[in-house]
This record gives C-alpha cells, sequence and structure tokens, in this order.
C-alpha cells in the first residue's frame, strides 16, 4: 500500500465517526429544546386541570359576549373579568366605553389578550394582569364580570368568590362612608 494512502484512511475513519457524534449532539440538543418549548407553552394550559376546581380555558361565543354587554347596558365605569382568559369580554367592553381590566393566571393568555387589545385599538382602556384572584382586591370596580365554565359560576355565586366580592364591596363602603 502506499505511504500516502495509509496515512488518509485512518484520518477518514476518524472525522467519520466525529461527523456522526456531532450530528446525534445537534439531534439531540433539537429535541431536548423542543420538549422544552413544548412544555413551556402547554404547562399553563394544563396545571388549571389539576387544582381542587378545575377552570380551563373555554373561549366565549359572540353570542355570550353580546349577552354580557346586554347585561351591562346603562351602566358605566370601571369593569373588571376575572378569569378573563383571551380578554374577548374585556375588549368588547372597552370598545362600550369602559375602563376594562381582565385578571387571568395563564400568561400566554394575558400577553395574547394585550397583543389583542392593541390591535383593536383598546389598549388606552383596558389592561390585563396575570394573578391569582384570590390576591386581587375588586372593591374599586364597579362591574364585576365572573364568566365561564359551570365550576367558576358555582363558585362565584354560591361561595367564596362571591363572599370576597362582597367583603371588599363592604369594607370599600365603610371606608367612604367614614370620610
Amino acid at each position: 500500500m502506499c505511504p500516502a494512502l495509509a496515512k488518509a484512511a485512518p484520518r477518514e475513519e476518524g472525522e467519520g465517526g466525529s461527523r456522526s457524534s456531532g450530528w446525534g449532539l445537534l439531534v439531540t440538543a433539537g429535541l431536548g429544546g423542543a420538549l422544552v418549548a413544548l412544555y413551556a407553552v402547554a404547562t399553563p394550559f394544563v396545571t388549571p386541570a389539576l387544582r381542587k376546581v378545575c377552570l380551563p380555558f373555554v373561549p366565549a361565543t359572540a353570542e355570550q359576549i353580546q349577552n354580557v354587554l346586554k347585561m351591562l347596558e346603562n351602566r358605566s365605569g370601571s369593569l373588571v373579568d376575572i378569569g378573563s382568559g383571551d380578554g374577548r369580554i374585556v375588549i368588547a367592553a372597552a370598545k362600550k366605553g369602559f375602563q376594562a381590566v381582565g385578571y387571568e393566571l395563564n400568561p400566554w393568555l394575558v400577553w395574547y389578550s394585550r397583543y389583542r387589545a392593541w390591535r383593536d385599538g383598546v389598549h388606552q382602556n383596558t389592561k390585563f394582569y396575570i394573578s391569582d384572584l384570590w390576591k386581587v382586591s375588586f372593591s374599586h370596580y364597579r362591574n364585576v364580570v365572573v364568566f365561564g365554565v359551570p365550576q367558576m359560576k358555582f363558585l362565584a355565586l354560591t361561595g367564596p368568590v362571591e363572599d370576597k366580592i362582597n367583603m371588599e364591596r363592604a369594607l370599600a363602603y365603610e371606608d367612604v362612608n367614614s370620610l
């Protein structure tokens, strides 16, 4: 065998081995990155199902939004939507002249709501916050919207959510009248 071929043969074998391990590392990194991204996007949508009371995101239909707006006729002032989801009700209320605020646990939905408000030209009249309803005071809002799945309506109408809102309104009333 020629000395030039003998030197070249081992080098080719070594290069082929390092090339395949480089591709393996690249594929592993790509797959890992894709899984982390999937986890980051899916977690805010899946974790509500793990709570004691499952409160998933269910977008409001156009008919449901019209029903909420009908209930708000002849009313004014500030409005809060508890569990605002993608912001449909908050944005619709802002278009009717309300200073509207939405509270939602899912950060992706809050960011999307902010984008939709900006796109629809009502971002000056809307605010969206990532927050748990138990950590927020609703006493300074004149209109409170609790709209969603039956589990949320049950909590709002019969239990702790109603108690929280009524207690805050009573405290706000006492503060105003003590001046």
